[in-house]
């Protein structure tokens, strides 16, 4: 940080900070809800048509949610370098789209229906812990 950042507002934090916390958070939360949903007795198990059901815990979703929150990241970080005044705009269309995406496979997976909802459950509290972090601007001193 910058004399200049911290004159503006002396506890600010890096933005890689607020979003690497947001991203381990999400992970977390995934991971809990597949927790949660088996201990209530959720049967969670999904398969895609012609595959074998794989088991979705902790660590599977967890996992899947640290890929696609760093791909997210990634995304937000090239679109601050080479697009930065409409970067904000930018990925926020983006992550709508791929949350639209995301939201169709539950309803073709095989398993049961409260699997299918704990799965679109899982994408909504993703979004909504790394969209509102990751919309934010950068400060000026960060770009």
């Amino acid at each position: 940080m910058t004399e200049t950042d911290t004159a503006v507002n002396p506890k600010a934090a890096p933005v890689w900070r607020a979003r690497l916390i947001a991203l381990a958070a999400a992970a977390v939360a995934t991971g809990l809800t597949a927790v949660i949903a088996a201990a209530a007795g959720v049967e969670m198990r999904a398969a895609n048509p012609g595959q074998d059901p794989i088991e979705v815990g902790f660590a599977a979703g967890a996992l899947m949610t640290l890929l696609a929150g760093g791909l997210g990241w990634i995304a937000r970080a090239l679109l601050d370098r080479f697009a930065p005044r409409k970067a904000v705009l930018l990925w926020l269309i983006g992550a709508a789209v791929v949350f639209a995406v995301e939201m169709v496979p539950p309803f073709y997976t095989e398993a049961t229906t409260g699997t299918r909802i704990v799965l679109i459950l899982m994408h909504v509290v993703v979004a909504a812990i790394l969209v509102p972090v990751f919309a934010r601007p950068r400060r000026p001193a960060e770009a």
